[in-house]
């Protein structure tokens, strides 16, 4: 038997040799360029994640150097830059090869339009992390907010402050002389999502209203704070609370505050042309409380086993007494209820006070309607299966 005896079969052979060995140069060289490319953006995001710290000023430097670290201690007007920051202190002290660096007395840290003082603060390069402590401050003119407390550490690549020690955040309002202040045992603020998170004796104010809860969640640019674990606001006359608690700020001052779970709501008022005084109780599954232009409850809807009772201080024992599916409560200029609306299995108990006469009426339906004047409840208005009893208050006395 002889190898290659045929010609043509030899040549072909060489021929596929030829091109198969291209082909491997060919993805060799694909390989290679792929794995310079890859170590070349590589090289340059660590470049890019290692920005150099920048010493631009200081008055006197020593240099010192000690089992193999180069350490610098410098004074007066102290200046470093690091990317887009800028840091001022009186002294410092920088151990050069690991990144480190101590300020010292009257720091001012600056970042576009945000400030960060305090009385001493490190610096560590590898997980560009700022911890500050004495008097800490930093302000936000954009946002137009500030955050104060005894120690802070803030996470430059996350954007992130973690505050001990009385933390404070306040939202200032150039349009109204009232501010929003928000304060806890601790707090978080990712300026990168602009979102507060306060933990343990939280309390949170603004104008007339003050809330209470233990943890909350405040975000600036919405304006908006969702309290949770025991919530409770008080605003003007109104007391709600319930499991969980979102509040909408305005400009001025506090629009709107939404009850979840077991919500209780209760209302205070002095009613005209007496020195009574009313009491409005409303419980249900949920309810949201609106607040007006001129800063007084504009209504309250209530939503599932909605139930309210009303009654004066100099009778308590004499209730008005609503329940039903929905219930909305609306309010007058003067702050006075002046209309309840209960719809779906609606039942009602109210002392009726016309010109001529006085008693209770007794109701149910698919809805219904009552009308107050003066505290008193003067109107009444069933719709769909209604059923009603009026008993003159004169039966009643006996």
């Amino acid at each position: 038997m002889k190898m290659f005896s045929d010609p043509l079969f030899f040549i072909k052979s060489v021929k596929m040799s030829l091109f198969a060995h291209k082909q491997l140069i060919l993805l060799l060289s694909a390989c290679t360029f792929l794995f310079v490319t890859l170590s070349y953006a590589a090289d340059s995001a660590k470049k890019e994640n290692n920005a150099d710290l920048v010493l631009e000023s200081a008055n006197s430097n020593e240099n010192t150097y000690s089992n193999g670290e180069f350490i610098s201690i410098l004074r007066g007007n102290v200046v470093f830059s690091y990317e887009e920051t800028r840091i001022k202190a009186d002294e410092a002290t920088w151990w050069r090869s690991q990144g480190i660096l101590q300020f010292r007395n009257n720091i001012v840290v600056t970042n576009n339009s945000q400030q960060l003082t305090c009385d001493r603060m490190n610096f560590n390069k590898d997980n560009n992390l700022l911890v500050a402590s004495g008097r800490f401050k930093y302000t936000d003119s954009l946002e137009q907010a500030q955050l104060t407390g005894n120690d802070a550490e803030y996470y430059l690549d996350e954007k992130r402050f973690f505050l001990r020690g009385n933390p404070r955040l306040i939202r200032f309002d150039t349009a109204a002389a009232e501010t929003l202040t928000i304060i806890g045992k601790t707090m978080t603020y990712t300026d990168s999502i602009k979102q507060a998170t306060v933990s343990d004796n939280v309390k949170i104010t603004k104008g007339k209203m003050v809330s209470t809860c233990n943890r909350a969640n405040y975000f600036t640019d919405s304006n908006i704070a969702y309290l949770r674990d025991n919530p409770e606001v008080i605003f003007d006359r109104s007391n709600v609370s319930g499991d969980s608690i979102n509040l909408y700020f305005g400009k001025e001052s506090l629009r709107k505050a939404s009850v979840y779970g077991k919500a209780k709501g209760i209302y205070i008022d002095t009613m005209p042309k007496s020195n009574d005084t009313s009491y409005t109780h409303v419980t249900g599954d949920s309810l949201i409380i609106t607040i007006s232009d001129s800063g007084s409850v504009d209504s309250l809807w209530t939503f599932g086993k909605a139930h309210t009772e009303y009654y004066t201080a100099k009778d308590r024992q004499t209730k008005n007494e609503a329940d039903g599916k929905t219930m909305l409560m609306g309010f007058g200029e003067r702050g006075t209820v002046s209309t309840v609306k209960v719809t779906g299995n609606a039942r009602s108990r109210y002392f009726i006070e016309e010109k001529d006469s006085k008693g209770i009426n007794e109701a149910s339906g698919d809805s219904i309607s009552v009308r107050f004047r003066n505290g008193k409840a003067s109107q009444l208005v069933l719709t769909g299966s209604a059923r009603g009893t009026y008993i003159p208050q004169d039966v009643t006395n006996d």
